[in-house]
């Protein structure tokens, strides 16, 4: 197994013991070390007394404070609309608009035909004509109604549209070569 003799390893055991020994004096004396307490005298030692902060310094924070509350307030009272927090009970038009907004659109238009598509609104007939020549000389059958005359809407437009044609694939067909947003009805 190994060329050494037993005496030999018996000697090389011996050295790393005395090796390991010798490490742990060493770490024994410097605890011992560590160990010693220095003993003070307590006549000799001051207790630390607590630094009193300076009253000038106290009334400054609290002057900082009642600007920034008088600030907060100014502030808040030339830029609140006092006016838009009250009640609006009594005010029954935008109770009415909203309502208006919520009702569904309904259309009584005589019409022969199933399908419609709305291409465009326009705020005076005029437009509205001028869209409908364009609409014609492109080949679309099309025309023009002022919307409250044919619905129950109160938008005071002219809606433009291409129809009507009696199958929603028709009318799918011609929406495609209309440039912009385009809505469907079923009439």
């Amino acid at each position: 197994m190994s060329d050494k003799t037993n005496d030999e390893k018996l000697r090389i055991l011996q050295e790393r013991l005395a090796q390991i020994k010798g490490k742990q004096d060493a770490a024994s004396a410097a605890i011992k070390i560590q160990e010693k307490v220095i003993e003070v005298d307590p006549s000799k030692t001051e207790t630390p007394q607590k630094e009193k902060s300076p009253i000038l310094f106290k009334w400054l924070i609290y002057i900082v404070i009642i600007i920034g509350i008088v600030y907060g307030a100014f502030y808040s009272y030339n830029n609140i609309d006092f006016n838009a927090l009250k009640s609006d009970k009594t005010d029954t038009t935008k109770i009415d608009e909203i309502n208006e907004v919520t009702k569904p659109l309904k259309y009584n238009l005589d019409l022969t035909g199933d399908n419609i598509a709305i291409v465009h609104s326009f705020e005076d007939e005029n437009s509205a004509k001028a869209m409908v020549n364009d609409l014609s000389v492109k080949g679309f059958k099309c025309d023009y109604f002022f919307l409250p005359n044919k619905s129950n809407s109160t938008e005071e437009v002219y809606k433009v549209f291409i129809g009507p044609y009696e199958s929603l694939e028709e009318v799918n067909q011609w929406k495609e070569n209309v440039n912009g947003e385009v809505e469907i009805l079923n009439l």
